[in-house]
């Protein structure tokens, strides 16, 4: 896998691993805000189920006791005897506004209203006469159309005993208004209901109205068997709303008041906090998205062009392995021709051949190493000083102590050549007569950023008037001032010639620590040794 490949796989994975983030953070968010609405709409109307049973207490306990002392106060024997209806004002004094009573005899008939003037009706055929009439004291019944307002109403009826067996019915009549009315006060919103449900199961009231209908298989009784007050949700079946209910039973009755709010109202704020959510999520998620996907194709189009340069470059190393190469060939074809001359005399002849030998060694270090730019002057150096004591022969002790310094092909070239005149110089002038000797190459960098390169012999030196003027000094100062340095030769019993030049140089510049003389000699050097091939004759002299 490429480096561009994982770079891209982590780009996609960041980018990934934020938009999940976002989702999951907008997730978390929508979840607590769908929370705290439901929370919200929860407590609502668990509240709103406590005022309504609270209010309904009341008032069934005040038209209870009326009830009470409506029957305390009939004449049955007046009533029996007369075919009017008696005013009971005194009796029902305390009955709450709004509701109105009735009594009716062992036969169903009318006998006393609150109101002024009430039809002659008969409730014989409402199941709660029945129930009275059956030995129920107290009986409360589901919502009905009252006969003598036409008003949908839960009645409240008291069995009247008498002497000689049941003696009729007194009924309070609680219009399903008062629930309306106490809805609207709670101001639960749209879609919201105000129940009462008898804990047998049966809808007493319910507003808005609704046909009675048993609910004791509905999630509000197994609530309500964990706790006398709660909430639950659940799809009515009278309309087939989905609400949020609060229950909470009456003490002392059997009724349960249920207060409901439909889901859509109590997550108007959900939906609006998920709309801002979309509005401003989706946004950043495309633009995230486009940004990621930009830099993965950039990253593609970099990750090709990085692939064709890296080939190009390929293709560049290749072609300066082959120049290389076939610089190293030709200057071989090139030695192999000199060693076929004969008007060229042996001692012409290696000399020569030890400066292409040099040429060569460059050449051919760059082409196996790949390195085209610098090289490693140990393993040149000591190759080249292996080749010349295998040419010239005799039993010298070579130490070398050669640095492992890079420099550019060029400096190699001419630091090659220089060892290669230097070396050549000590085995033809200080061991050549007496067969062996001992040879010390040195190659090191000072802490200036100078190459110091010294080789010493252990031969007899050389007169005091010898004046250097040979071939061999004359083309070691030159390589010594292409490489911007200088020479300095130590033959005090033995010789040691010190060339001491900068890392860098660019030509044209003067050598360092040059004398006048010396630069002089540098520039006719120079064109000499561009003219070596064409005078064999003349040979290299000792420095």
């Amino acid at each position: 896998m490429t480096e561009t490949t994982r770079a891209g796989a982590a780009l996609r994975l960041t980018g990934v691993t934020m938009l999940l983030a976002l989702c999951s953070l907008s997730g978390l968010l929508l979840y607590q805000s769908h929370t705290a609405s439901h929370d919200r709409s929860s407590l609502l109307v668990h509240r709103a189920a406590h005022v309504v049973a609270t209010q309904f207490v009341w008032l069934l306990e005040a038209s209870a006791q009326t009830l009470r002392h409506i029957e305390t106060s009939l004449d049955i024997t007046h009533n029996a005897a007369g075919n009017g209806i008696l005013s009971l004002s005194d009796a029902v004094r305390d009955l709450p506004s709004g509701l109105h009573y009735a009594v009716y005899d062992r036969g169903g008939r009318l006998t006393h209203s609150s109101l002024s003037s009430p039809h002659p009706i008969s409730v014989a055929d409402r199941p709660y006469f029945a129930q009275a009439r059956d030995g129920a004291e107290l009986t409360l019944a589901p919502m009905v159309t009252d006969r003598h307002t036409g008003e949908p109403s839960m009645i409240l009826a008291r069995r009247i005993d008498r002497t000689d067996g049941f003696g009729g019915v007194i009924t309070i009549a609680i219009p399903v208004a008062k629930l309306e009315t106490l809805a609207e006060a709670l101001g639960l919103g749209p879609g919201s209901t105000i129940s009462l449900v008898h804990t047998g199961g049966m809808l007493l009231a319910r507003a808005p109205p609704a046909q009675p209908m048993d609910l004791s298989d509905t999630v509000l009784f197994d609530a309500l068997a964990k706790s006398p007050d709660g909430n639950f949700t659940m799809v009515s079946p009278a309309d087939g709303v989905r609400r949020i209910a609060g229950f909470w039973k009456l003490p002392g009755w059997p009724v349960v008041a249920v207060a409901g709010i439909d889901t859509s109202a109590a997550f108007a704020d959900f939906r609006t906090t998920l709309r801002s959510a979309v509005v401003i999520t989706l946004p950043v998620m495309f633009a995230l998205g486009w940004m990621l996907h930009g830099l993965l194709v950039l990253m593609r189009k970099e990750d090709a062009q990085r692939i064709a340069l890296r080939d190009a470059n390929d293709r560049a190393n290749f072609l300066l392995r082959e120049v290389h190469h076939r610089v190293k060939n030709n200057l071989q074809t090139v030695s192999s021709l000199i060693r076929l001359e004969s008007d060229i005399g042996d001692a012409a002849k290696d000399s020569l051949l030890g400066r292409l030998t040099a040429m060569v060694a460059v050449h051919e270090a760059m082409y196996r190493s790949d390195q085209f730019e610098e090289i490693c002057i140990a393993p040149y150096v000591e190759r080249l000083v292996a080749d010349i004591a295998r040419s010239h022969g005799g039993e010298v002790t070579r130490r070398l102590d050669v640095a492992p310094i890079r420099l550019s092909g060029d400096r190699a070239m001419l630091l090659g050549l220089l060892v290669n005149e230097l070396v050549s110089n000590a085995w033809k002038h200080a061991f050549a007569a007496r067969g062996g000797g001992l040879l010390h190459v040195a190659i090191a960098e000072t802490p200036q950023g100078m190459i110091r390169v010294v080789v010493a012999d252990d031969g007899p030196g050389f007169p005091p008037n010898r004046n250097g003027s040979g071939m061999g000094t004359r083309l070691i100062e030159a390589f010594a001032a292409q490489l911007g340095g200088s020479v300095a030769v130590d033959s005090t019993g033995s010789t040691t010639v010190t060339v001491t030049f900068p890392r860098d140089f660019r030509e044209g510049a003067a050598p360092p620590q040059s004398r006048p003389d010396q630069t002089a000699s540098v520039t006719g050097a120079r064109s000499r040794v561009a003219i070596l091939s064409s005078n064999p004759a003349r040979s290299s002299s000792r420095t």
